[in-house]
């Protein structure tokens, strides 16, 4: 489930690279500070949230290099909107770093894959509405003819299909872990 959380992430990255920086200049302030912030907040705790789990047991090296991993995300999310929202979209990264690898240190292994799947459905939503609302700006800018069909269709296709693959991986990886009982060793309880 790590490995998929990881691929989402830097596939949601690219993707947004190619939709997003061609169509900077149709982007109003106000939803650039926006975007920046709200993907920088969700793909740092994300970000930390794998660390976290990966060095659990080392809180200080997750949380350094989710805060380092995040702040190069960040690069790429806010670079086309200038100065001041890479400084905002920074301090949002910054938290959720923080934040995701701390959330990643204290959860029981049996909830891990839960506490992805979640986080990532947060990441996915963010992403699908936050591109919806770049396309309406453009829209709006170029000042197209609205489309016949419902935009909300596509919003909501956008976010089944991918929320539908992770949720295969992670049943997949729910059934591949063992079964972890709590039951004492007798010889344990002899002493």
């Amino acid at each position: 489930m790590i490995l998929i959380s990881s691929a989402l992430l830097v596939a949601y990255l690219t993707f947004y690279i190619f939709v997003v920086y061609p169509k900077k200049q149709y982007i109003t302030k106000m939803t650039s500070k926006m975007t920046s912030m709200v993907l920088g907040m969700t793909s740092s705790i994300l970000i930390g949230l794998i660390l976290g789990i990966l060095l659990q047991g080392n809180f200080a090296k997750s949380t350094i290099l989710a805060i380092i991993i995040s702040f190069v995300f960040t690069l790429f999310i806010a670079r086309p909107f200038g100065h001041m929202v890479f400084t905002e979209a920074l301090c949002s990264s910054l938290m959720g770093g923080m934040m995701g690898a701390m959330l990643g240190e204290m959860l029981p292994s049996q909830d891990l894959n839960l506490m992805l799947f979640f986080i990532d459905t947060i990441y996915i939503v963010s992403m699908a509405y936050t591109l919806m609302l770049i396309k309406k700006e453009e829209s709006e800018q170029i000042k197209m003819p609205p489309k016949k069909s419902s935009p909300s269709f596509s919003f909501i296709l956008s976010i089944i299909i991918p929320l539908f693959i992770v949720g295969i991986f992670n049943f997949i990886d729910q059934g591949q872990q063992p079964i972890q009982h709590d039951e004492m060793d007798h010889d344990h309880m002899q002493h």
